[in-house]
């Protein structure tokens, strides 16, 4: 080692439209201070700037006393995967890049009390990995497409902003019905087949009282596969006879039939990406096995799927679970501890989520996780979301089995054993050994006392996992 030779970090701070960076020189010598050859560096997201941008910084490296270039930036999800990308394969031998835990960047400046904006953010990033031993680096197995990871995970994300989509239009509809048409919820629940159906034909109360009863009858008859009597169509009648909505004009009928067909819309897009989510994530071996979690529904098993990647990143199940935002907040001061225990919520939020609607299901019907539930809660009320989250903790523990072991996911029998004689009761009278071959209801798995696994239903059609 010569007394003049250093390393370049390039810090790069990526915002949308454009990225700033800054070229530091750390010597090899501790005892000689770092210095910033460039603290200033701006290139657009388009492959001729970025190779400039690259051509720039070999300029410097091109030194002979320059022995290794590393290049790092945040991980900011949309904005800095291309980049990213693009400059790893065009990394020579001596260049190499990485991608920095942004709430790793965010303590570390406010610790050395920085100022923000997008030119100090690049400066801070090369500060960050030229002399900080403890940085954490993200593992970009993360955002690779291995496997179909991030098609899956693109598929699973627009599935949410189209569900939220559409419970904002149904409560926009709900709304309007309150205002226009406050009759009908009064017969058919909101939401329904048949509510949407009569509004998407009758807008108001008065097309109701000018319709002929035999149509309504009809179109109801067929909306709701044939689960309508008459009855409920002459009790709409007489509450529609009994309004006090005055008379409404032509504009807000076209609005509530516009909100209406909004929604038909949307829920066919809904069903078309469900397809698409479901054909993907069969593609996965582990995809049938965690199906076998209570609670776990096809789409539901997607979105761990997508959100997880690949298991063996994670070192252990602690790791997992810190990941899924389904581990405890600790919080103490001396002798002080909070018993109530909110949650990290780091990590994933779909994740979060998906485990969070797995366990609201498993905590009733699954006889050791419903045992962990009621010990958790012992009675208090209070308690009740601190208990579903220790047993969304508990399901992120099976998933990481589940996943790294490609095994399904079994009650065993010395667990059952271990349980009060009746939530032991409540549970073999809920279940059922005999079911039709091509049954649509989930299906579950229990060992006995000589290691047989048995598959079982719920007897309950509305005990069906979620989605």
């Amino acid at each position: 080692m010569k007394n003049n030779d250093y390393n370049l970090f390039v810090g790069i701070d990526v915002s949308k439209g454009k990225a700033d960076a800054a070229v530091l020189a750390v010597p090899e010598l501790r005892s000689v201070k770092p210095r910033f050859l460039r603290k200033k560096l701006s290139f657009k997201f388009i492959k001729s700037d970025v190779v400039e941008f690259l051509n720039t910084v070999r300029k410097y490296s091109s030194d002979p006393h320059c022995l290794h270039t590393y290049f790092a930036l945040e991980v900011t999800g949309i904005y800095s995967t291309n980049v990213y990308s693009f400059i790893k394969e065009n990394c020579n031998s001596d260049e190499e890049i990485h991608q920095l835990n942004t709430d790793f960047v965010n303590k570390w400046r406010e610790s050395h009390n920085i100022s923000k904006s997008d030119p100090l953010d690049a400066q801070t990033i090369s500060t960050i990995i030229g002399t900080d031993d403890d940085v954490r680096y993200v593992s970009d197995s993360v955002f690779e497409n291995k496997n179909g990871y991030q098609d899956l995970k693109a598929l699973v994300h627009r599935h949410y902003q189209i569900k939220k989509l559409h419970s904002q239009e149904t409560n926009r509809l709900i709304a309007l019905c309150d205002c226009y048409f406050p009759e009908l919820q009064y017969v058919f629940e909101p939401k329904s087949a048949a509510f949407l159906a009569l509004l998407s034909q009758y807008p108001t109360s008065h097309d109701i009282i000018n319709a002929s009863k035999n149509e309504v009858f009809s179109l109801v008859y067929e909306a709701s596969k044939h689960r309508c009597s008459l009855d409920k169509i002459d009790k709409l009648f007489n509450y529609a006879q009994d309004t006090l909505v005055p008379h409404v004009s032509d504009h807000i009928r076209c609005v509530i039939s516009n909100t209406v067909e909004s929604i038909f819309n949307i829920r066919a897009q809904l069903k078309l990406i469900e397809k698409d989510i479901r054909k993907l994530a069969a593609t996965f071996n582990v995809y049938s096995l965690l199906m076998t979690i209570t609670g776990c529904g096809p789409l539901t098993a997607a979105v761990i799927i997508a959100e997880t990647g690949d298991i063996f990143r994670f070192k252990n199940a602690d790791h997992y679970v810190s990941y899924s935002g389904s581990s405890p907040r600790n919080k103490r001061s001396g002798k002080s501890v909070e018993i109530m225990g909110k949650i990290s919520k780091k990590g994933s939020k779909y994740l979060r989520h998906a485990l969070y609607m797995i366990a609201e299901f498993a905590r009733r019907h699954n006889p050791v996780l419903k045992h962990l539930f009621e010990r958790v809660k012992n009675g208090n009320k209070k308690r009740h979301k601190l208990a579903v989250i220790a047993v969304a903790n508990r399901i992120a523990r099976y998933i990481y089995s589940i996943m790294k072991n490609e095994s399904s996911f079994v009650i065993m029998h010395e667990n059952i054993m271990r349980l009060p004689e009746e939530t032991r009761n409540t549970f073999f009278n809920s279940i059922s050994l005999d079911f039709p071959k091509n049954t649509r209801k989930q299906i579950y798995q229990y060992s006995d006392v000589n290691g047989e696994i048995h598959r079982f239903v719920y007897k309950n059609e509305t005990t069906e996992s979620i989605a």
